[in-house]
């Protein structure tokens, strides 16, 4: 039955409309999902479509077989409400003219396809959303003559709101003409009550949609399918989880030892080694080929499994330290990266790059890393994308979980430690103030992060109040999104498609890809960047975002970066590099550039003021875009200059172009 809170209404049932001579489209009553093909005998998402416990119900979704999606379900069933990161899925029983997910619908208010906040407690109620469409052909998955509709990548909707789906009569049939509404559904436009003993739910969830169709000029006659459903906030649960694992666990740093630099490499600082013995939550054994997922407890914390010691890498600037201590950057290395790649790189570096540590430890800024998990540091013979668990994708989540909350005991480690003088003896210049007898940080840091590590910026920052200040470089996000085009894993999408058991290209909107998308949300960075400063937690700072993103880069197209910046909410300065952004920023209001220098240019959802951009660079000839924050000096000095001037001033600054990566910053 069409879940727990539905019992018999009239209307057309899946069989009836697959024999009517008039094209129309399903939203059958008395669906049993259980039955074979009957999963999207009802529009997808929907607030029936919810367990009792409020979590998506997609236990009927069909699995040819595929291993993976089984976890993949059950992922997506462990989390609350619907992504705000939306798609939606209409069974018709007639081809619909085609439409490709590439392109956006057009029309506004007035588009045959609509995404809009109905939300009667809303400001934003009416508001419509940009929105693509695909057409997919039939598949295990995917029935005769779907919809699937999508918010455009990069639009990430607000959590616990509703909203609505909504395909109009003028959707576009290939043979031409018009869908009929189904009878059930035209009833509740009129505002009629089914006659069964859930039939008060039905007209109740569908009553603010007629309303704001009504307020923005839609008429309900020109309605041929719509859903409504109500977002979730896996963010705000992360933050939470992760609140309850800092109370409970208290990790310190230990075994301090002064790395010996006797052929003076790092002449800008002080390399201490440190270990730290953190609480894995994780099931199985590292990579996770199996389990790899948390068990949680009766007091919402996941149990421990065990421990391990996670070495850290800590950059001292090789000048005074300040009154307070030194500001410090927390460092998240990328894909297959160790603690020390902060400071070199780790064993495989190019001696002519420069990492974050020599160049805040330049500007009097402190640094530290630690090899996050599946770290090769951590897991002898891990490959670099190990930690995605492609075998067990459902881990991926966890894998990324335990990282965020590694991460916020770090910098708790971090925060309380003490580094007597004597620790750095042989290394010149460090000294302390006045009544100071250890080295130290200060209680304000910042976050930066490469590749994965960008991800991770992201991620922890966005659940971690402590963070003041992000710079996500080589930063993608949106995963079903980014693995279809993604140049790291050549013909990455035809391998999705192969381990998933279909023989049709896969797009973003794929239903199974969504299902995938539901389960992984609560790790899915785009989902995160817009609470970093545009939306955040309540309590959390707006934190300023420097957000440096090259052409050409090897993990993530410029397709990617245009999504990240839409959900970031970012303007442009400098040079255009690539035009499509600009497009997508239009989308938003957001394409006009911004002159140098940028500096407290936004504000946030709940007012505060912040700075926030994004800069296009060009590699150059034969270059990785992925490679910008490590190779080109303009882009080491603008990241560094944000940091400082924001630690100067309290109003961090995105300066001017200087190809001199140790030049004033001048704001």
């Amino acid at each position: 039955m069409l879940a727990p809170s539905i019992a018999l209404a009239p209307g057309c049932s899946s069989s009836d409309e697959a024999s009517s001579s008039s094209p129309t489209t399903s939203f059958d009553l008395e669906a049993k999902f259980d039955a074979e093909g009957a999963f999207f005998d009802f529009p997808y998402p929907s607030d029936l479509r919810l367990t009792a416990e409020g979590t998506p119900d997609v236990s009927a979704f069909p699995n040819p077989g595929v291993a993976i999606l089984d976890g993949l379900k059950k992922g997506a069933m462990d989390r609350k409400g619907f992504p705000v990161v939306p798609a939606g899925y209409f069974r018709f029983n007639a081809q619909l003219a085609a439409r490709d997910p590439e392109v956006l619908v057009q029309g506004g208010a007035k588009a045959p396809i609509l995404l809009v906040d109905v939300d009667p407690a809303s400001p934003e109620r009416g508001k419509t959303f940009p929105v693509v469409a695909a057409t997919p052909n039939a598949d295990p998955y995917v029935p005769d003559y779907l919809l699937a509709v999508a918010a455009r990548p990069g639009i990430v909707l607000t959590p616990n709101r509703k909203y609505a789906f909504v395909v109009t009569r003028a959707v576009g049939l290939q043979a031409g003409g018009e869908p009929k509404t189904p009878d059930a559904l035209a009833a509740l436009a009129r505002g009629e009550t089914p006659k069964t003993a859930n039939g008060d739910k039905l007209s109740a969830l569908y009553a603010p949609l007629w309303e704001t169709l009504d307020k923005i000029g839609v008429a309900r006659t020109d309605v041929a399918n719509a859903t409504v459903f109500t977002t979730g906030d896996v963010v705000a649960e992360t933050a939470a989880l992760g609140d309850k694992v800092l109370a409970q666990y208290t990790p310190a740093l230990t075994d301090l030892a002064l790395e010996a630099d006797p052929a003076n490499k790092l002449p800008e600082l002080c390399h201490v080694r440190a270990k730290i013995v953190l609480p894995q939550f994780q099931k199985g054994t590292p990579i996770y080929s199996t389990e790899g997922l948390f068990e949680m407890g009766a007091d919402g914390l996941p149990k421990k499994q065990r421990d391990e010691s996670v070495p850290v890498s800590i950059a001292i600037p090789r000048t005074p330290m300040p009154a307070g201590g030194y500001p410090l950057v927390i460092y998240f290395h990328g894909s297959g990266g160790v603690s020390r790649q902060v400071i070199d790189g780790g064993d495989d570096a190019d001696p002519g790059d420069r990492y974050p540590g020599p160049n805040l430890a330049k500007r009097g800024i402190a640094s530290a890393g630690a090899a996050l998990p599946i770290s090769p540091e951590r897991v002898p013979g891990a490959s670099d994308i190990d930690y995605l668990n492609i075998n067990n994708l459902i881990a991926m989540r966890d894998t990324f979980r335990q990282g965020i909350l590694e991460s916020r005991l770090v910098l708790a480690a971090l925060e309380k430690l003490s580094i007597p003088p004597s620790m750095l003896e042989g290394c010149a210049g460090p000294t302390l103030p006045a009544g100071e007898t250890a080295y130290h940080f200060t209680d304000k840091p910042h976050a930066q992060g490469q590749s994965m590590g960008g991800m991770y910026t992201n991620l922890v920052s966005a659940v971690e109040p402590r963070i003041k200040l992000s710079v996500p470089t080589g930063a993608g996000g949106f995963w079903v999104y980014f693995i279809l085009k993604t140049s790291t894993v050549p013909g990455a999408a035809g391998l999705v498609a192969l381990l998933m058991k279909t023989p049709e290209q896969l797009t973003f909107v794929h239903p199974a890809l969504h299902i995938a998308e539901t389960a992984l949300e609560a790790i899915d960075p785009m989902v995160s960047a817009i609470r970093v400063a545009r939306r955040p937690l309540p309590g959390h700072p707006a934190r300023p975002i420097y957000e440096p993103a090259g052409l050409n880069d090897s993990y993530f197209p410029t397709p990617v970066y245009d999504a990240m910046d839409l959900s970031y909410g970012h303007p442009r300065v400098g040079d255009e590099i690539w035009p499509t952004m600009r497009d997508a920023q239009k989308l938003v209001g957001l394409d006009t550039p911004l002159s140098y220098p940028v500096k407290a240019n936004l504000t946030s959802e709940n007012g505060q003021t912040y700075t926030g951009a994004i800069v296009q660079y060009d590699p150059g000839p034969g270059n990785d875009g992925h490679a910008i924050y490590r190779q080109k000096p303009v882009v080491q000095h603008q990241y560094a200059c944000f940091h400082s001037t924001f630690l100067e001033t309290g109003t961090a600054t995105i300066v001017a172009p200087v190809d001199d990566r140790d030049a004033p910053c001048n704001p």
